[in-house]
Order: C-alpha cells, then sequence, then structure tokens
C-alpha cells in the first residue's frame, strides 16, 4: 500500500479506514449549514409575509372605515346648516311651509350637497316629506318600527334629547364642536326602497335662541345617498384601492349593517399584498447565501431596510390623502378643523381670523356646462386663493363650493380686508374652460376673529358662517365682518317685523 493516503485515510486502531474524509464531512457541514440558514430564512420569510400581509389587510380596513365615516360627518355637517337654523324651526317645526321646504330647504340639501334622498320624521314616525333629489312629495304616512329610516330616527331622537336644554318659551339644543357633531347626529347604512343608503339623521334645532322648540319629539331631518357607483368612486378617490366595489346581501371584506345590526352587504376589493415583496427579496438572498452567508446576510438586512422605507413611504402618503381635498389639493374639512382646534386652544398666545367663502353663480356653471367644468372651476378658484393667501394662514375646502380660511398671519381689520379684497378680485377673474369657454364666479366672505367673535374653534366657525350667510343676504361678492352682525340682525329683525304685520 503506497504511503501517500489522503487525510482521514489512515487506518484506525482496529485496521479500518474512516468511512468519509474530512473535506467531504467539512463540505458536509458547511452544506447542511447553509441549508438549515436557506429553511430558516424561508421560515421567517414565510412569516414575514404572512404578517406584513395581514397588516397591510388591517391597514386598509381601517383606510376604507375611516373614509367611510368622513362620509357620515360629512353628510351630518352639510345638515347641519339648515337643521341648526331658527328659520328652519320656524317653517318646518312650528309652522309647515310646504314651499320652504321644497324652494329652499330641498333645494340646498341637493344642489348645494348632492344629497340625494331626504326625509322629515315627525313626532310619533310620522313621515311627512320625502324628497328624491330635488322632487318634494308630501304624502304622509307613519314609519313602522322595524323599518331602519325609523331606527335611525329614534337613534337621532335620543341624541338630542341627551343634548336637549331649556330656553325661555321652550327648549333647543346644546351647541357642540363641529368635531364632535356625532353627539348631535345618527349616521349610519339604511335599506330605503331595497337599496343600501348611507344617511345621517339630526333634529331641527334652533340655532340663536329666537325661537323654541315645543316640548315633545323632535321633527328629524335624514339624509340619504345610494351606495351605488358614484359613492365608490367618490370613496375611492381618497383610498384608491383597486377593485373596490359593494356587494348586496354578500359577505366580503368589510361587512356594512345596518342600525338594526342587519347585515346589507359588504365591500371588496383587491387586497394589497406587500408579502410577495418579501419573497422576492428573501429568495435571492437564500441563492446567495448557499454562495457567501455573510455577503447575503448583508444584502438581505439591505433589501428588508428598503423594503421597510417603502412601506413607510406608501403610510405617509395614505396619511397625506387622507388630510387633502382630493379635487382641489387643499386642506380637507378633516384638517382644518383640526388646525382651528388647535388654533383655539393656542388662542391667549396668538389670536387668528377665519375667512368663511362660498362661491356665486357656480351653480350656474355645473348647470350650464356640467360637472366637469365645475371641477375646473373648483381647482383654480383653490389655486387663487392659495396663491393670494400665502404664508399668511392656511386654505381649505370644506364642501362643494365652500372655502375657509384660518389667517394666523394677523387679525386687524385692515390688513384682513386688504387680504379680502385681493380674494374677491382674484376669484372674479375669468375662467378657460378646456372647451375654450370663458366663464366667471365670484365669492362671498364672512369674517370673524377670535377671541372678540368667539373663543372656542366652534364658536368662532359659526360667527364666521354668520358673517358669510349676512354677506350673501347683502348682495354676495362682498366681504361682511362679524363685528358688523349687530346692525345687520337688527335689518332682519326690523325687515321679519313688517312681513309679519303685512301677514296680518
Amino acid at each position: 500500500m503506497p504511503e501517500r493516503m489522503r487525510t482521514w485515510e489512515m487506518p484506525n486502531e482496529a485496521g479500518e479506514r474512516p468511512r468519509f474524509s474530512l473535506p467531504f464531512l467539512v463540505r458536509a457541514f458547511a452544506l447542511v449549514l447553509i441549508g438549515l440558514s436557506a429553511l430558516s430564512l424561508f421560515f421567517v420569510g414565510s412569516i414575514a409575509s404572512h404578517k406584513a400581509d395581514e397588516l397591510a389587510f388591517d391597514k386598509q380596513l381601517v383606510l376604507v372605515d375611516n373614509a367611510i365615516r368622513d362620509r357620515q360627518s360629512l353628510m351630518a355637517r352639510d345638515q347641519l346648516g339648515l337643521a341648526r337654523w331658527d328659520r328652519s324651526v320656524e317653517r318646518i317645526v312650528l309652522d309647515f311651509r310646504q314651499s320652504y321646504i321644497e324652494d329652499e330647504f330641498v333645494e340646498s340639501l341637493w344642489h348645494d350637497f348632492g344629497h340625494e334622498r331626504s326625509f322629515l320624521v315627525g313626532p310619533g314616525g310620522r313621515l311627512l316629506m320625502t324628497a328624491w333629489r330635488d322632487d318634494v312629495d308630501f304624502a304622509e304616512r307613519v314609519l313602522s318600527k322595524d323599518e331602519g329610516l325609523m331606527q335611525l330616527v329614534d337613534l337621532a331622537i335620543a341624541r338630542h334629547n341627551t343634548n336637549r336644554i331649556a330656553i325661555t318659551g321652550g327648549f333647543s339644543q346644546r351647541p357642540v364642536q363641529a368635531a364632535r357633531i356625532h353627539e348631535i347626529a345618527a349616521y349610519g347604512f339604511v335599506e330605503i326602497d331595497g337599496t343600501p343608503m348611507i344617511a345621517s339623521a339630526m333634529a331641527i334645532v334652533p340655532d340663536d335662541g329666537a325661537v323654541a322648540l315645543p316640548a315633545g319629539a323632535p321633527v328629524v331631518l335624514v339624509s340619504a345617498h345610494p351606495v351605488d357607483a358614484v359613492f365608490i368612486n367618490d370613496l375611492n378617490a381618497q383610498l384608491e384601492l383597486p377593485g373596490i366595489a359593494f356587494r348586496i346581501n354578500e359577505d366580503g371584506l368589510l361587512q356594512i349593517f345596518d342600525v338594526g345590526n342587519r347585515m346589507l352587504g359588504s365591500f371588496i376589493w383587491t387586497v394589497e399584498k406587500p408579502g410577495a415583496d418579501i419573497w422576492s427579496v428573501v429568495v435571492p438572498a437564500v441563492v446567495l447565501l448557499c454562495g457567501l452567508l455573510l455577503t447575503a446576510s448583508f444584502v438581505l438586512g439591505r433589501y428588508i431596510s428598503r423594503l421597510s422605507i417603502r412601506l413607510e413611504e406608501s403610510e405617509r402618503r395614505n396619511r397625506e390623502l387622507a388630510h387633502r381635498d382630493t379635487l382641489s389639493g387643499l386642506a380637507n374639512r378633516l384638517s382644518f378643523d383640526r388646525a382651528l382646534n388647535e388654533a383655539a386652544d393656542r388662542l391667549a398666545h396668538a389670536p387668528f381670523a377665519v375667512i368663511a367663502g362660498d362661491l356665486d353663480r357656480f351653480k350656474a356653471v355645473n348647470d350650464q356646462h356640467g360637472h366637469a367644468a365645475g371641477d375646473v372651476v373648483i381647482r383654480t378658484v383653490a389655486e387663487r386663493l392659495r396663491s393670494a393667501v400665502g404664508a399668511y394662514g392656511l386654505v381649505g375646502r370644506v364642501g362643494g363650493d365652500e372655502f375657509v380660511i384660518l389667517v394666523d398671519a394677523f387679525r386687524d381689520r385692515p390688513r384682513l380686508a386688504l387680504l379680502a379684497q385681493t380674494i374677491l378680485t382674484s376669484v372674479s377673474r375669468p375662467i378657460m374652460l378646456p372647451s375654450g369657454t370663458l366663464v366667471d364666479v365670484g365669492i362671498s366672505l364672512g369674517i370673524a376673529v377670535a377671541p372678540e367673535n368667539g373663543i372656542s374653534a366652534h364658536a368662532i366657525m359659526a360667527t364666521a358662517d354668520r358673517s358669510l350667510y349676512a354677506s350673501k343676504q347683502g348682495g354676495r361678492g362682498r366681504v361682511f365682518f362679524a363685528e358688523d352682525l349687530d346692525t345687520a340682525n337688527l335689518h332682519e329683525t326690523d325687515t321679519s317685523s313688517a312681513d309679519a304685520a303685512n301677514a296680518a
């Protein structure tokens, strides 16, 4: 036997040769180690992929639920201007005037806010008025306790009773901040005429105590919009979820129940699965580890870090979408309310002003040129407002053609008047539509200054809205300061007295 033998091939004490050489064992150990590492990485990748998919799905559920709640809250806030108004109490609760309901009340609900269905429900569940868009029906009937509409009305009555207060001559309702409108409004999903609808219900109450509610149940305003393609498209403008749809009476990703806890249907969409991205990282990393474990570990860590950055960027983008108005790019109602509340909290150190604006002649643009032209006008006005206000404050869009401005750079009347005049001039310039047609709109402004006109976010906003109302009553295309409201209110009272005398 030659003396040149392989390593570990020398015989042992029993004269037997080893079965495997050391290089083979080392290679086998390395293969086992790399195999175990690969299996470990596959196991970790499986867990991470599953967890990422689970977290992404949970986040999408929260986003959809929050977007729905935003729409419900927006509908309730749209109602507030009509339901919390002395004029509505006088002409619906105390003296049921069909002309007012048809020509002003329902007209505003449909044309200003897009509330497709509206109802007035009196004590005892009496359905006083039904409207589809601006087509009004005053045929009365008594709602059944089992109807979803009646259950929503009962919930609104319960919330009104919780917040009801006694005033001279009867009752009113405790005012609440806009961010807490859920305390006085009841919203949810109901089935009306066999169609699932998103709805909001609110008692009609006085706003400044000039009139009072009688004892007993209030008259309740209900607004509803079908969960149809228009609603889904509007919802998805904020969410950007692929394939989102609503299935009636079917189980899906997010089930929808009415006030009586009966399932009406569910939302479905194509669920984002970031776990697939994790697998695209793990598999190349395992291949690299089979050749060089340390290098592959470094590559895996780098890729996982990049993936985390992508997920964080996606979350940041989703947060931004939740606080921006998708059409105008301005702050949406949620974002503006938050900024206004923060400004109210800092009022002792940093007084501010609020300008409420409402476009004039915007409805005519929509009627004559279509909603696409109206969108062009909204975007153009938004850009002009942003340019006019600049660093002086925050511009937000809180309704169809409603804008609000939080001015925190100054609050003296001369500079506010100058800013308002700049806005009036800028907005009133002609706007070129894609068709080449020139249109023009105007804007009416109401200005309230804190703390002189209110110290809470709700109070200052309500004062700005009243100033805006006075501006529009005075002829539109004007600026009205809250400090001038006493004179305006006196004039309105004199006019009402004269009307009453003529009626007598």
